[in-house]
This record gives structure tokens, C-alpha cells and sequence, in this order.
């Protein structure tokens, strides 16, 4: 069984969970402009995929590791 998928998937929700709170509490600093709010939800909305990419292939080493 490959370990490292069900893991990375845990490790995806509750980084996603922990990335909404940051972002959320961080939404209070952004100045009351309709183009900073909306610049800063697009740049925090594209941000979070870039580590669950990493996690994904992480896990995704698992497939031959075994030589199948």
C-alpha cells in the first residue's frame, strides 16, 4: 500500500485549513481599495498551489519505489 498518498492528502487539508486562517487574519491588514482586496485575493488564491503541488509529487514518489 502506498503510505505517502493518504498522507499527503491529510497533510494537504490541514495545511489548506491552517493557509484560509492565515489568509483570512491577514485580509484585515489589506487597505479598504477595491484593487488591493482584489489583488491580494487572487495572489492568495494562486499562492496555496504551488506547496500542495510539492506534497503531491512527494507523494507521487511512491508509485516505483518498490519496482512495483
Amino acid at each position: 500500500m502506498r503510505w505517502r498518498s493518504p498522507l499527503a492528502g491529510l497533510v494537504i487539508i490541514a495545511g489548506l485549513v491552517l493557509y484560509v486562517i492565515a489568509v483570512v487574519t491577514l485580509a484585515d491588514f489589506v487597505p479598504d481599495h477595491v484593487l488591493a482586496e482584489t489583488l491580494y485575493y487572487v495572489v492568495a488564491g494562486i499562492v496555496w498551489i504551488w506547496p500542495a503541488v510539492s506534497v503531491i509529487g512527494w507523494a507521487r514518489k511512491d508509485d516505483g519505489a518498490n519496482g512495483g
